[in-house]
């Protein structure tokens, strides 16, 4: 079964919400290269794919790593699409448990912040892998509230005063309850048409 890992940049102050607001500017066009680093297939929220396909545009003609990838987008309305991309159709709930049981790599959730949140509430995330910069964010949000919700497994130096964490989540220790969570804002889906009702659907659009 393939496991759900939110890679994220966090500050040494703990907080994970716009790292552009607090990365070093000579770290910030490498920012998503460094989290997809190793992964084959990435989920991103609206926000994050957009920011994407801007520093696309930015790069011209350059090879961009992500680019290599196949992208799963969760948003409820379109997206400018970009190649190996697809945005996920129906609850993407229903869907991403459905594609955990299909055979493959794990599925890495690059930045995303507000969807990372979301998918912890649901209990889909497996692991956080985290890069902790050496910085203080000074504002901000935690990714959790409640620390005890992250079990480290391992810890590495990745360069530049930089180290990589990652966690397994126990969500014994949190209090959450993917039952009773809304679907919020990833609960719907833009094309009525092209809504996936059914697990089996769901693999056969996105495995």
């Amino acid at each position: 079964m393939r496991n759900i890992v939110a890679r994220l940049c966090m500050s040494a102050d703990g907080i994970v919400d716009r790292p552009e607001h607090w990365l070093p500017a000579t770290g910030r066009d490498e920012l998503l290269d460094q989290l997809v680093t190793g992964a084959e297939t990435v989920l991103l929220g609206r926000t994050t794919f957009e920011q994407y396909a801007a520093s696309v545009a930015r790069y011209h003609s350059a090879v961009v790593p992500l680019d290599r990838l196949r992208k799963l987008v969760v948003s409820s309305r379109p997206v400018i699409a970009r190649p190996g991309t697809e945005v996920l159709r129906g609850d993407p709930r229903r869907v991403l448990r459905a594609l955990k049981q299909v055979p493959g790599e794990d599925i890495h959730v690059v930045g995303s912040v507000t969807l990372v949140r979301s998918l912890l509430r649901w209990r889909l995330v497996d692991e956080v892998s985290l890069l902790v910069h050496p910085v203080q964010a000074g504002f901000g949000s935690p990714l959790f509230e409640d620390r005890r919700a992250l079990r480290p497994i391992s810890l590495c130096a990745a360069g530049s005063g930089v180290l990589q964490a990652t966690c397994r989540v126990d969500y014994a220790a949190t209090a959450t309850s993917s039952t009773s969570a809304s679907a919020g804002r990833w609960g719907g889906t833009w094309s009525t048409d092209s809504v996936a009702t059914t697990a089996r659907a769901a693999i056969r659009t996105h495995a």
